[in-house]
């Protein structure tokens, strides 16, 4: 899963799916009127992956309902999408969906989903266009204050003064396996000894705690509490950030700015 919790009404529900398709990387907006072939219509969410050549349009009617859709609410939307010309149509339930209405959408590019479903159906690309940039903008600098031998860092670390030098090498032992946790996760395809020479899939299973149970030894497994046990990708990625960006300020607060 993406987000850690249900949304709170229709609202939330439209706000959190397109923040999903924008950070994607998808061109997203809610409540876009659209031309169709029969006037104009409202739809929830529309979104535009311009980096497919064509590129790919979806339109996402979001439904936060105390009763599962009906086939009409199906069939209506099927035509939006038809006169309008989307490539993909989503109707995203909180409440599922009456019998017979998987048959309406049969041989259709309009899919039913659960909102479980709509993450992840994009949780993979989410991890990729989002997550990974973001991981790797943030542990970039702590990475380069813990590696051992980085020249810039340590001229630097040459003019601080004793005792400046000596809170330098102690962040240093404290930090490295926070910093060079992260690298799995925003570079996959990387195989690290400490790792066993197993690589690390694209999306790694949640919580940690329980996915890193098998495949490294106990020692190896230094990071924080909270990190381990999250649940969800987006509370993974704030956990993370939270704890180098925090690392990282110890660092600069020794050099008196960013080394």
């Amino acid at each position: 899963m993406i987000n850690r919790s249900d949304p709170n009404d229709w609202r939330d529900l439209q706000t959190q799916t397109n923040q999903i398709l924008r950070e994607c990387g998808f061109e997203s907006e809610v409540e876009k009127n659209v031309e169709t072939v029969r006037g104009t219509v409202n739809i929830d969410v529309y979104a535009r992956d311009s980096s497919r050549i064509p590129s790919l349009v979806y339109l996402c009617e979001c439904k936060y309902w105390r009763s599962a859709v009906p086939q009409t609410v199906i069939h209506a939307f099927r035509t939006i999408v038809a006169d309008y010309g989307a490539n993909w149509g989503f109707i995203i339930s909180t409440n599922g969906f009456q019998s017979g209405a998987f048959d309406a959408v049969k041989n259709s590019n309009v899919k039913l989903l659960t909102w479980g479903q709509f993450q992840e159906m994009f949780a993979n690309l989410w991890y990729e266009k989002h997550l990974i940039p973001r991981l790797s903008e943030v542990a970039n600098p702590l990475i380069d204050y813990t590696e051992p031998i980085n020249g810039r860092v340590l001229r630097k670390a040459d003019n601080l003064t004793e005792a400046g030098l000596e809170r330098f090498k102690e962040l240093r032992q404290q930090y490295v396996d926070l910093a060079f946790s992260a690298i799995p996760f925003f570079m996959p395809q990387m195989n690290l000894d400490f790792l066993r020479g197993q690589s690390i899939t694209l999306r790694p299973s949640l919580p940690l705690r329980c996915s890193l149970k098998q495949s490294l030894p106990n020692e190896l497994v230094k990071l924080p509490d909270d990190l381990l046990d999250a649940s969800c990708l987006r509370d993974f990625l704030d956990i993370f950030c939270r704890h180098l960006e925090s690392a990282t300020e110890e660092f600069d607060q020794v050099f008196g700015e960013r080394a």
